[in-house]
């Protein structure tokens, strides 16, 4: 009996693990509100100008849709779908390398607007330029992982 409990509770951790957008190992990860000392980090905002509520993405990969991703801190906006919502972002980098790109449809496609650091450690787009409050998809790299055709902040 006390094996099936705890097999039991594996599978609620794992499903809550699941439904929270956490990713595996290496992956990109919905983290809600826990960017600090974590990078890669990408953080779109509710508003313009890094304001209201915000989200935070970790790691790299693809995030192929932005359905019931939610803006997670105390402030304008908070619970509200972060899909076709997202007005700002923010992206922290490790390396000068790193890029963040925010799509205008699911599975990386059509417009978009390119965080990259050119040799900082950050790219802020104060406004979304080809996505904003129309982004439905991410991706996050390491090495050139822009496309030129989309807007560079």
């Amino acid at each position: 009996m006390q094996f099936f409990k705890k097999a039991a509770a594996v599978g609620v951790t794992a499903a809550l693990v699941s439904l929270a957008g956490v990713s595996q190992a290496g992956a990109l990860s919905y983290s809600g509100t826990s960017c600090e000392n974590v990078r890669p980090c990408l953080s779109l905002y509710y508003n313009s100008n890094q304001q209201g509520s915000h989200t935070d993405f970790v790691g790299y990969g693809d995030l192929d849709n932005l359905a019931g991703y939610t803006f997670a801190s105390n402030s304008t906006g908070k619970g509200l779908p972060v899909k076709n919502n997202a007005a700002s972002a923010f992206f922290l980098s490790k390396t000068p390398d790193e890029s963040a790109i925010i799509y205008f449809n699911s599975n990386q496609g059509g417009a978009c607007d390119w965080l990259w650091a050119q040799g900082g450690r950050y790219s802020i787009a104060n406004r979304l330029h080809n996505t904003y409050n129309q982004n439905a998809s991410l991706r996050v790299k390491d090495g050139e992982a822009g496309r030129y055709d989309c807007y560079q902040f």
